[in-house]
């Protein structure tokens, strides 16, 4: 049998390096690598032509789907991260080559290359009034390029809610399976009880459209007060606009258990200079956000090491014991 040998990252990097010496006549060097994200790996490279970035597609994070799928969203994904550059979005130039924006090595490793965003990364919760603004203001302006009819609206939102029964069987499933571990378990008691007092039509309502879907704080740098960039369109698909709204001010306004009001309330002023949002939408959004995602952070494997499940976990947790008071605390929001 033959040995396969795990690559480096630094074997990675020269691959990826050759190649876009090759494609775009740049000379790199001088790279540093960027350590936010998972699995795939980046780095911060110098060039005759200013700073870049140089972003593997990583077949190993995306072990368990059809990779050439994957290239193909992405594709679209980066297309529109490109597009929204063009028209006045925060965000870092995607490079192109004959229409082709994600790019392969010699050794078949896919990668992008995208010019380097000065900007400095902010812990969950730590966000002040005037980011918050900022980062509302973008959001709605890209939400205005992202729906402006380039692309059609598909049959279907990526986010397809399954019923009460359904999600109420899970839970009764790994609360059953976790029966050695009591903490787990009682969080997951206090989304089962959030569960069965929720009614899928708070959601149903939800206008479905063109959204990053990943908006969050390790996608997003200021400088200063001001946003100067939002990164990562990788996962951007037809689904819900409103789930940008919520992902942004759970990640900028949530710190431990303390939910910062005048934040949040600093980002929907923001976004309403830009775009049109209804009173109630916001709540609405929550109601979405909690449903989409509380299946994926509420897991007894929690990886603790890593801040960002911390955060998504704590995230969930605060929803789930407040989804029944988020009416009354968010009233004429």
């Amino acid at each position: 049998m033959k040995l396969v040998l795990k690559k480096s990252q630094n074997d990675i990097f020269l691959e990826l390096k050759e190649a876009t010496e090759n494609l775009f006549g740049l000379h790199l060097e001088n790279p540093i690598p960027i350590n936010l994200g998972y699995i795939n790996l980046k780095w911060k490279v110098e060039s005759e032509k200013g700073l870049f970035v140089i972003k593997q597609i990583s077949k190993e994070r995306y072990a368990k789907h059809d990779f050439e799928v994957i290239i193909s969203e992405q594709e679209l994904a980066l297309h529109e991260q490109l597009r929204q550059f063009e028209n006045g979005t925060l965000c870092p130039k995607v490079l192109i080559q004959k229409d082709k924006i994600i790019h392969k090595s010699s050794c078949d490793e896919r990668f992008i290359i995208m010019e380097f965003v000065d900007g400095k990364n902010l812990l969950p919760g730590t966000l002040n009034e005037k980011q918050m603004y900022s980062l509302g203001q973008m959001t709605a302006h890209m939400h205005n390029v992202a729906n402006d009819g380039t692309y059609s609206n598909e049959k279907n939102p990526k986010f397809i809610p399954q019923n009460v029964g359904e999600r109420l069987d899970y839970w009764n499933s790994i609360y059953e399976s976790n029966e050695e571990n009591n903490q787990f378990r009682e969080l997951v008691e206090n989304q089962m009880k959030a569960t069965k007092q929720f009614n899928l039509g708070m959601i149903n309502s939800c206008d479905p459209g063109w959204a990053h879907r990943d908006l969050w704080v390790d996608n997003i740098l200021f400088r200063g007060d001001e946003l100067s960039a939002i990164l990562d369109f990788d996962r951007f698909a037809f689904d819900y606009p409103e789930l940008d709204i919520a992902r942004a001010i759970m990640s900028g306004a949530l710190n431990g258990d303390t939910f910062n009001e005048n934040c949040a309330k600093a980002f929907l002023d923001g976004y309403r200079t830009k775009r049109n949002l209804e009173k109630g939408v916001f709540v609405r959004s929550l109601y979405l956000l909690w449903y989409m995602e509380s299946p994926w952070w509420i897991r007894s494997n929690l990886n603790y090491d890593r801040y960002q499940e911390v955060q998504f976990q704590n995230e969930m947790i605060w929803l789930g014991e407040n989804l029944y008071e988020l009416s009354e605390m968010f009233e004429n929001w």
